[in-house]
């Protein structure tokens, strides 16, 4: 398209195109995520989240950016970024300096969203996802012959006492900004009927919309079932991977968004708030900036990883004229 500062060597497979204006001004960010979603275990991969159409959009952009390139008063950041569906690729490209030369004064991103219909912007402050805290534990135990239990230390047992408790720690807020999404979504051990296995694999997820409960869940998390295991003879591991803070949209942008909206779409939603996660969030923590969510979802409904998940152009072109206003606002 013409841009000629293009830097590949930030994370993986990430991308961030810098344009410089001929006048001074603020740096502002504008961020796709580029990764599909694993579909199975056999690593199937499929665009069922919608960063397909975060990347035309923010393509869409850099083009109108490039026909208008002598009106901009600053600078852009298109930044294309891969593993927003596993490893974080946020915080990486953090790390290795996306955010300077020149430092970024307001970053954005547009996140296509299924719950939200057509012609429908939902953009508020403060905490619009959850974080997102996903983790594996493993119970060691001592196998043995089933016919013999008292000889044995039941791995599967203490697995599901684990898993019970998890689930009733979840139950800890009646308001949304104290829920908490807290449980086992995976379990595997054993591989026969007469034999205790020694040990057990699961997996869970725990997400909030609250730090403060955040740290204390995490914590209490570790210490509860670190002592059921211990309290019936076994040990166990808990780890937590790939985690993502709240997402927290700054004030001064969310109103700046809500009023760009209102010149676009129909419909505005300023209380919206999912417990889906995204690590956008580490990019919000460093720089004042908005998550912006675009309705896609059409009369047939499927919502994000669902097989049949699809976006329609009228989300993309409404995404591509929010950015392309939020350019007009601060850099013309």
């Amino acid at each position: 398209m013409g841009y000629t500062d293009i830097n590949t060597n930030v994370y993986a497979t990430g991308i961030i195109a810098t344009l410089k204006g001929k006048k001074e001004g603020p740096c502002i960010l504008f961020r796709s995520d580029m990764d599909a979603v694993i579909m199975d275990d056999t690593g199937r991969t499929k665009h069922t989240c919608g960063h397909d159409a975060h990347m035309t959009i923010l393509l869409s952009l850099a083009e109108l950016i490039i026909r208008n390139k002598d009106k901009i008063k600053g600078t852009v950041k298109l930044l294309f970024q891969p593993d927003e569906e596993g490893e974080g690729g946020a915080d990486k490209m953090i790390s290795n300096g996306a955010l300077d030369n020149p430092k970024v004064d307001k970053a954005f991103a547009i996140h296509v969203w299924s719950e939200l219909k057509e012609d429908t912007i939902g953009i508020k402050e403060g905490a619009v996802m959850a974080s997102t805290d996903p983790f594996e534990i493993i119970v060691y135990g001592k196998g043995g012959h089933a016919a013999i239990p008292e000889k044995c230390v039941d791995t599967i047992y203490i697995a599901n006492i684990i898993g019970k408790m998890i689930k009733e720690m979840a139950n800890i807020g009646t308001n949304l900004d104290d829920k908490v999404v807290l449980g086992i979504t995976a379990i595997s051990g054993g591989k026969t009927n007469n034999v205790i296995p020694d040990k057990v694999y699961l997996k869970g997820i725990f997400r909030t919309f609250n730090n403060e409960i955040r740290a204390r869940i995490k914590e209490e998390l570790c210490c509860k079932v670190k002592k059921i295991a211990e309290e019936m003879g076994g040990t166990a591991e808990i780890k937590f991977i790939a985690n993502y803070p709240v997402t927290v949209n700054s004030e001064e942008e969310a109103e700046t968004i809500q009023e760009i909206a209102s010149n676009i779409v129909q419909n505005i939603d300023k209380n919206y708030k999912t417990m889906c996660s995204e690590d956008f969030s580490y990019f919000l923590q460093k720089v004042p900036g908005a998550m912006i969510l675009v309705g896609c979802q059409k009369d047939e409904y499927y919502p994000q990883h669902n097989e049949n998940f699809t976006v329609g152009i009228t989300s993309i072109l409404i995404g591509t004229q929010i950015f392309y206003d939020i350019v007009k606002k601060y850099l013309m």
